[in-house]
């Protein structure tokens, strides 16, 4: 790739994956000091007729060598979380707000980064307490036979349960939703051995020149973002596999719908989310999530200049007004670069600029509301900027996985908080 990994890198390394500790998490002492208070989040009720399930899966890729791991025989490996659509209602043990938590709380060098993060509310996600609405292992809902399937990818050193939000509306509306966990660019990773695998970050040789420097970080940013996006493809690939009735016991075995993936991604995760789209045609819809690069490019570029194969919905916080960590040419350029990424799309393709009072990079997931702890009036910012972000991503999956129409999208005066501007090439 070019030289759009650096600004990914300097821009997205910077601001995270919208869930972290890097978006205005307290400082350790604080969240020290917050465990005597009594934590007020909660989830909010999914809004559709499915109940939710939940398994998870580790699975290893043979293909790829594992280039941090102290065991040079070691391959790519990764937990794969599969949220899918059951009866509403089901009886069954609740899944934990975030799987593996007690492991992580019991890692010396994992537990200050989490109690920093999650304050008053980590003692309930690390004991399991905390829930989310998923029922573990439940039975998928027998109507209809095949569900479509969404590929979600989280950003840098974030987690896809900080979505949990998004993915259980999601589910509760017929996707099976399969949230990849990418082991070192996530925060901490667990695995069913117990190791707990946490974010790989280089150390910066000192005395670097700049050029130096914006070499190290270019490649640094075009590795993760090749890696994600091979997670994303191999992701597939198992899927596919799995459909067909490879591993025993599968739950959603003939289940899924090979015809209907999209693949989403927030923050790095979006580009994770887009380069696979523009390197694997089986995905019929791509859905960026604020993963935009200024002052650089909207989506990451493949050395072989591939371009999208499927309709892309680029939904991003509107910048205009707000500071920007670079000059006024730089910011002008990205924009004519941005465009003309757009403008080669293919036809049913979106940009979407929403603007709301408290909405930013990290509203896109459970953050903020999670952050709220219970105040009514930040509580419901939090909620409305949710129900935003997801009525969108909806209506794009809906019209491009279901064929269903997309009002929000093709009447743009039906949201005053949304500028929409359709794009796309005729494959013709």
């Amino acid at each position: 790739m070019k030289k759009q990994m650096l600004a990914w890198a300097l821009v997205i390394a910077g601001v995270g994956s919208g869930g972290m500790a890097d978006l205005g998490g307290q400082s350790l002492d604080a969240g020290k000091a917050a465990e005597a208070q009594a934590p007020a989040f909660k989830l909010p009720e999914p809004s559709g007729r499915f109940g939710i399930g939940q398994v998870g899966y580790e699975w290893i890729d043979a293909a790829r060598p594992d280039g941090y791991s102290a065991n040079p025989q070691a391959h790519r490996d990764l937990m794969v979380y599969l949220w899918y659509p059951s009866k509403r209602g089901a009886s069954g043990e609740r899944a934990a707000y975030w799987p593996g938590a007690k492991q992580m709380d019991a890692d010396p060098k994992t537990r200050p980064q989490m109690v920093e993060e999650f304050g008053a509310l980590w003692p309930l996600v690390a004991s399991g307490q905390f829930k989310s609405h998923a029922i573990e292992n439940a039975p998928a809902a027998k109507s209809p036979k095949q569900f479509p399937v969404v590929l979600l990818s989280h950003g840098l050193g974030g987690t896809s349960f900080e979505y949990a939000s998004l993915i259980e509306e999601l589910v509760s509306h017929g996707y099976v939703v399969v949230a990849i966990e990418h082991t070192y660019t996530a925060r901490a990773v667990t695995f069913p051995d117990g190791r707990v695998v946490v974010q790989h970050e280089d150390a910066v040789p000192a005395g670097l020149s700049q050029e130096q420097r914006w070499k190290r970080m270019m490649e640094g940013a075009t590795l993760t973002i090749n890696r994600g996006a091979a997670d994303v493809v191999f992701v597939l690939n198992k899927l596919v596999e799995l459909n067909a009735g490879e591993m025993p016991k599968f739950a959603l075995a003939g289940r899924l719908d090979l015809s209907h993936f999209a693949a989403v991604g927030h923050s790095a995760g979006g580009d994770f989310a887009t380069l696979a789209c523009q390197q694997d045609a089986r995905i019929r819809a791509c859905v960026s999530l604020d993963g935009e690069m200024p002052p650089v490019a909207a989506f990451p570029e493949g050395p072989g200049g591939e371009r999208f194969h499927q309709p892309v919905l680029l939904l991003e916080v509107d910048p205009t007004g707000k500071r920007m960590p670079f000059s006024e040419d730089q910011y002008q350029d990205f924009l004519k670069k941005e465009e003309g990424q757009l403008k080669l799309c293919p036809q049913g393709s979106y940009h979407v600029l929403l603007n709301a009072p408290g909405l930013f990079h990290g509203s896109f997931s459970d953050y903020l509301l999670r952050a709220a702890n219970g105040d009514p009036v930040k509580t419901e910012e939090a909620l409305h900027n949710l129900r935003l972000t997801e009525s969108f991503t909806r209506a794009f999956l809906d019209k491009n996985l279901k064929g269903e129409t997309a009002p929000l999208l093709d009447r743009p005066a039906q949201s005053p908080e949304a500028r929409v501007k359709e794009y796309g090439q005729s494959s013709q």
